[in-house]
């Protein structure tokens, strides 16, 4: 079997492996270490440095590590006037530091494939350097936002350019198609994955013990937020639910995020939070941020999980996640979140007027009915059995993709 030669260019904002998070940065280290297990390619991974990175080492994966430099004095100038320039003369492109050195270093006529990660922007700077590559394109976000004019033309040319365009669900396929109704493009469909062997359950002893450090007794019926702390993913719309709820004394919350009791940042948002909160300090339990590696933890202690998002989703982890751990969902109706839940493991949600309401009324109802939540957790752990599950099916998954 001939070992093919595969660059693979990350977004460029945060480090691969995701030594310091992120979900995309997450998915492009399943696809290496699956690598490492199979050996289908000799991978060059561009990737933003960090000291971090020095601890990861691979036989079949190269690092070509950028330093960015964009921080610095002289460079920070520098590419704030090119973009405050480009602004002022109505252009549509935008300057970076490490994407510059990316398109810098990439390594001309020395790839079969090239596989670039959610960055259209980087995408368009390294086409004109691509001789005989086969390029893959793999979106992970909504393209109906910001700029969308600016977006358009973007997503139109990669439309028009790459030899295939990878997306996260079918919502997000058809969302490409309204762009660009007459593009022949080739666009496939590539469900996110999880390993599930990070999520495994905590025994009674481990499960009371983390639930005494949050300060919750074993007898309360637990609801779970897990996500950034923004008005996209609703958390203002669950709190308001909780105040309608705030004399159901079986019930608590935990919320794993960004704080915001005695945060020190203190922006509109987050003020907003807090006065929407007032009264509910001692139901909420707030973790603060927690690596994707611990997160079992929380869920072993909770009873549901809530996701409010008032977004369109493209496809829902969290939902993989809390399926995986045998958790009932309560969710919006959003996107491709409906890919990913079903009305057998699931609550939904429509996004009206009605939904704090509506989403309250669904809290209460799985808070007093322990079969009903035995039930859909159970499906739902069957529904996640369906998706990538490890490492090596991760990369089967995408490398049978690659011809």
């Amino acid at each position: 079997m001939k070992i093919e030669k595969l660059a693979i260019i990350s977004p460029g904002f945060v480090p691969v492996p995701a030594v310091k998070g992120g979900a995309i940065e997450q998915l492009i280290e399943y696809f290496i270490d699956g690598n490492e297990l199979e050996h289908k390619y000799d991978i060059d991974l561009y990737t933003i440095n960090d000291d971090l990175l020095s601890n990861k080492n691979y036989n079949y994966t190269n690092l070509i590590r950028i330093d960015n430099k964009q921080n610095e004095l002289m460079w920070h100038v520098a590419y704030g006037v090119k973009n405050k320039l480009s602004t002022f003369l109505h252009r549509e492109k935008t300057y970076s530091y490490v994407r510059d050195e990316i398109v810098k270093k990439y390594k001309r006529n020395y790839y079969d494939v090239i596989l670039v990660e959610n960055n259209m922007d980087l995408y368009k700077e390294l086409y004109p350097k691509l001789t005989h590559e086969k390029i893959y394109f793999h979106l992970h976000n909504n393209v109906d936002c910001g700029d969308k004019a600016k977006t358009k033309k973007k997503t139109s040319f990669i439309l028009n350019t790459a030899d295939e365009i990878w997306v996260v669900s079918d919502f997000l396929r058809k969302r490409l198609l309204k762009i660009d109704p007459d593009e022949k493009a080739n666009i496939k469909v590539i469900y996110n994955g999880i390993i599930s062997d990070d999520f495994k359950q905590l025994n009674e002893i481990e499960r009371k013990s983390v639930r005494g450090k949050l300060g919750i007794k074993d007898t309360k019926t637990v609801f779970t937020f897990v996500g950034r702390l923004c008005n996209d993913k609703g958390i203002d719309k669950f709190i308001q639910a909780m105040q309608l709820l705030k004399n159901e004394e079986n019930i608590e919350y935990i919320i794993v995020g960004n704080n915001f009791f005695g945060t020190s940042s203190e922006d509109a948002y987050i003020k907003k939070l807090k006065k929407l909160a007032k009264g509910l300090e001692n139901k909420i339990h707030f973790t603060g941020y927690i690596e994707n590696k611990k997160l079992y933890k929380i869920y072993s202690v909770s009873d549901v999980v809530v996701i409010p998002t008032q977004s369109e989703e493209v496809f829902g982890v969290v939902a993989l996640e809390a399926m995986a751990m045998g958790l009932p969902v309560i969710a919006s109706v959003s996107g491709g979140l409906q890919e990913v839940l079903s009305s057998k493991c699931s609550l939904s949600v429509k996004r009206n007027k009605d939904f704090v309401k509506n989403l309250s009324k669904d809290i209460l109802l799985l808070s007093s009915n322990s079969q009903l939540r035995e039930q859909l957790g159970k499906e739902g752990k069957k529904r996640s059995k369906i998706f990538s599950n490890s490492e090596k099916e991760y990369f089967y998954l995408l490398s049978s993709k690659i011809n």
